[in-house]
């Protein structure tokens, strides 16, 4: 797995690419708890070249989820990928992320990004 994080405004993008597996989960936890605990609490995850996600890389997701909601923030979820939207989907974790899953970027930053800067 292949890990980018970026600041868009105030909102860190994390951008993994490849398998997140077992091990791969426990560095993206590592990733967003440090996130987390530098005080950002507007998180995106733009899954578009994920390739697998095991059940620790979506537990992370939902563990931080949490945290971050109970900081006033929120954790949103960008996928175009079909096998990510087939796996929240099953899991029922669109219902988790509803109001907070996008299908691509643009329409993130067009319906989230721009509404922060005014």
């Amino acid at each position: 797995m292949e890990l980018s994080v970026t600041e868009i405004n105030n909102f860190k993008v994390i951008k993994p690419q490849g398998r997140i597996d077992w091990e791969n989960a426990r560095v993206l936890d590592k990733e967003i708890q440090q996130i987390i605990d530098d005080g950002h609490y507007h998180i995106v995850f733009n899954l578009d070249e994920v390739t697998f996600i095991c059940s620790g890389g979506i537990g992370a997701l939902v563990y931080n989820l949490n945290k971050v909601r109970k900081k006033n923030g929120a954790i949103y979820i960008i996928s175009a990928n079909d096998y990510i939207n087939y796996i929240f989907e099953t899991l029922k974790f669109d219902i988790v992320f509803e109001g907070y899953l996008y299908k691509s970027f643009e329409l993130f930053a067009s319906e989230v990004l721009e509404k922060e800067k005014n």
